[in-house]
């Protein structure tokens, strides 16, 4: 597989025919190509923001250019912004560090699209 993980190019394709309305995927720090987001084009997506396999805090201005990237292939309407993956294995302070960088990221996209957050993410 390379430096790329590829391996949703075979899944995605089934998940786009099936019933399943949201789809989680690891963007930031990931080896993910984002364009294959394109494959689920109108599903919900859970963009993942924030890497949670390392100690680092992103900054709110790095979750908002992942969120950014992924509005090329995701409709602002269906993007949830999200963690990588689980944060079990983080310590409290750093896991509500990191969550607050997401939603700070989620902020500047909300401002900068003009939109409240029922409008990026609609509410069900």
């Amino acid at each position: 597989m390379g430096s790329e993980w590829r391996q949703y190019e075979e899944v995605f394709p089934r998940i786009q025919k099936s019933k399943i309305d949201i789809v989680s995927i690891e963007c930031h720090n990931s080896n993910v190509p984002l364009d294959l987001m394109e494959l689920v084009r109108g599903k919900k997506m859970m963009v993942g923001a924030i890497d949670v396999a390392n100690n680092n805090v992103e900054t709110p201005q790095e979750v908002a250019n992942t969120l950014r990237n992924a509005l090329e292939f995701v409709d602002i309407e269906n993007l949830y912004p999200s963690t990588n993956c689980g944060m079990a294995p983080l310590s409290r302070e750093l896991a509500r560090a990191k969550l607050s960088a997401l939603s700070g990221g989620a902020e500047i996209i909300r401002k900068e699209f003009g939109c409240s957050a029922n409008k990026m993410i609609k509410k069900n």
